[in-house]
């Protein structure tokens, strides 16, 4: 995140505060509440007027959803139309799964309400005379506003409506975009792009997580109404049959891996981690059994782009005795991946990111309103705590003599150890940085005196188990304060 620079505070020249432009059903109030929701947590992401370019969408694939071209993968009305209002709050409070788009439940229903109708504002087309033309408008003016269809009871799970459904999957040619297992991996998938022109990789039915919900009425949906702007197509009635669609989700349900890490992901109902409350001193051992005992919470992890070896969810943990807090993170990982020394090596990482205002920061490193302290474990920085960081010499033992153990040449191969960093320095006294954020390309690391943030990371039996611990209250105003009883936003 650090190279990518941006304004902290995007700003918007959208005129609707005029009165020319009204939605049905939408007050001025509630769309410049939705305005303002939608520039704290959605522009970076989708752009300040929706086109899908916003700062942040060069690191993500797939590409956040440009509003104005009116097409959106997850609705539940015919192909061809618009979504209804439900439809979009849906989307927004659970997000989709597998991407960048995280879901928002954490926030006030009536702010989430209000992005809806700042999001239908935006899917505007500008016609060659320069009127701007809102598409929702259009469509309740001409009449052509469309309905959810109707999703009938689903039949009960049989062989029978497997064997049907894998006939289906192979005449209508699935196989050739999903792969013969489901695993995204069919022939045709190397070529396929969506509407932009971007590609796009087929859904991974045996692991991957479904963008618009797994139960059996969402994927009815998927195949009756398709994904607008994909290269998934809609199957309607005179197409298949409401029989054959549910024999259909059949099949499709009958390839998942029954072990799959993302079956069993649930946010938090409540969206809380509970922090428990211990007499004596704290576990110092993210493997000691103590924390055993712990009530741990799943929490779904949003992939930047994909990756062959996803790491769906992070399980928490949090303890405090009254003076300090301890924060377990365990997350699945088959391949350690220590200090990165060959250009080609990225490290195994994890961070929390905490709101110093108590109000909810933009997730991709706060905002000028909302700073955050953010707290970042690596496992080269572990390495080098344990004292056993590999340098050049370690990874490369039998390579050519070109460089020297003598001060000079120290100095040209590694950087910022002769310069003094802290977070190269080989007497590092913990793996835990201790920074603060106020959006991207602004993460500032805080000075050697208020590194008070200790740490430990374990990589064991394909799992990595990572602890956070600090004081409470802490001097430095930079850092974020606990309070027994007083809730902190955190991302992970």
């Amino acid at each position: 995140m650090q190279a990518l620079r941006c304004l902290a505070v995007l700003t918007f020249a959208v005129p609707f505060l005029d009165g020319s432009v009204r939605l049905p059903g939408a007050e001025p109030a509630e769309l410049e509440r939705g305005r303002a929701v939608y520039e704290a947590h959605c522009a970076a992401c989708h752009g300040a007027n929706g086109d899908g370019d916003g700062p942040a969408a060069v690191w993500l694939y797939p590409k956040p959803r440009n509003f104005s071209a009116g097409l959106y993968k997850i609705q539940s009305t015919p192909a061809g139309s618009l979504p209804t209002d439900e439809d979009l709050f849906r989307t927004i409070t659970r997000g989709l799964g597998g991407s960048s788009m995280p879901a928002f439940n954490y926030l006030p229903e009536a702010d989430r309400r209000a992005v809806v109708a700042y999001v239908k504002y935006l899917t505007a087309k500008v016609e060659p005379d320069g009127r701007r033309v809102n598409l929702f408008e259009q469509a309740r003016a001409n009449g052509t506003a469309a309905s959810p269809i109707t999703v009938p009871p689903e039949p009960p799970l049989t062989f029978d409506s497997i064997v049907r459904g894998k006939e289906l999957y192979v005449s209508l040619q699935c196989f050739s975009c999903h792969g013969e297992t489901g695993a995204g991996d069919g022939p045709s998938a190397p070529t396929l792009k969506d509407s932009f022109g971007i590609p796009i990789h087929p859904r991974d039915f045996s692991s991957g997580a479904f963008r618009g919900g797994a139960g059996g009425a969402d994927l009815y949906t998927r195949i009756a109404v398709g994904m607008g702007g994909t290269p998934m197509v809609a199957y309607p009635d005179d197409v298949l049959s409401p029989a054959d669609r549910w024999a259909l989700v059949h099949y499709i349900q009958s390839l998942r891996q029954k072990d799959a890490e993302v079956n069993d992901i649930l946010s938090p109902e409540d969206g809380m981690i509970p922090v428990a409350r211990v007499r004596g001193a704290l576990p110092a051992d993210p493997m000691g059994p103590a924390w055993e005992r712990i009530e741990s919470v799943r929490v779904p992890l949003n992939p930047l782009w994909p990756e062959p070896y996803p790491i769906p969810a992070v399980a928490v943990r949090a303890l405090h005795n009254g003076r300090e807090i301890a924060i377990l993170l365990q997350w699945r990982d088959d391949i350690f991946d220590g200090a990165p020394v060959r250009v080609e090596d990225f490290q195994d990482a994890a961070a929390l990111q905490f709101s110093l205002t108590r109000n909810y920061p933009f997730l991709g490193m706060g905002d000028v309103q909302n700073p955050v302290n953010l707290w970042q474990w690596k496992a080269g920085w572990q390495q080098a705590v344990d004292g056993a960081r590999p340098d050049v010499e370690t990874v490369h033992p039998k390579m050519h003599v070109d460089v020297y153990p003598d001060p000079l040449m120290q100095a040209t191969y590694c950087t910022a150890e002769a310069a003094g960093n802290l977070l190269a320095a080989r007497t590092m006294k913990s793996p835990v940085e201790d920074a603060n954020a106020v959006g991207f390309g602004s993460i500032t690391s805080q000075p050697p005196a208020a590194q008070n943030v200790r740490g430990r990371g374990v990589w064991a039996g394909g799992f990595w188990n990572v602890l956070f611990v600090r004081e409470l209250r802490s001097r430095d105003k930079q850092d974020v304060q606990f309070k027994p009883g007083q809730a902190v936003p955190v991302a992970f």
